[in-house]
């Protein structure tokens, strides 16, 4: 795969598993995050080595919160490539605008656990409303 390809893809859509192990394998050629993005834009993608970067989700958005208002909501999800899982996710929603949102993926791997991609994306919901005909 052509990571170049890869990385425009992630400024439109959310990457397939596939792409995401892809970076994993070829992290060696992008530099590791030194701290959080402040803001950081639809599209952007940032690789973090976690025990280095411990705060890496404090990015400045607003991201909704569980009930007792204080910890992220965040929904987990495991990701397979094939029929074997290979990644964990996880999604949290912005909470003035619900399209934007957040993915933590990392690989389950106990030797690549340790790097994290997250990637930020405006979600374009399609317009759902019911045509109604007078007759």
């Amino acid at each position: 795969m052509d990571i170049q390809q890869i990385i425009l893809e992630a400024e439109h859509r959310w990457l397939r598993p596939v792409e995401i192990c892809e970076i994993f394998s070829n992290r060696n050629k992008f530099l590791l995050a030194p701290e959080p993005a402040y803001m950081p834009p639809s599209g952007s993608l940032f690789l973090f080595d976690r025990m280095v970067v411990r705060f890496f989700r404090k990015d400045g958005h607003n991201w909704r919160k569980k009930k007792d208002a204080r910890t992220v909501r965040e929904v987990h999800e495991t990701l397979k490539v094939g029929n074997v899982d290979v990644l964990s996710c996880y999604c949290a929603h912005g909470e003035e605008n619900d399209n934007f949102q957040r993915r933590t993926y990392w690989m389950l791997k106990e030797e690549l656990s340790h790097i994290v991609l997250l990637h930020y994306l405006q979600v374009k919901v399609a317009n759902h409303s019911l045509n109604y005909f007078l007759l």
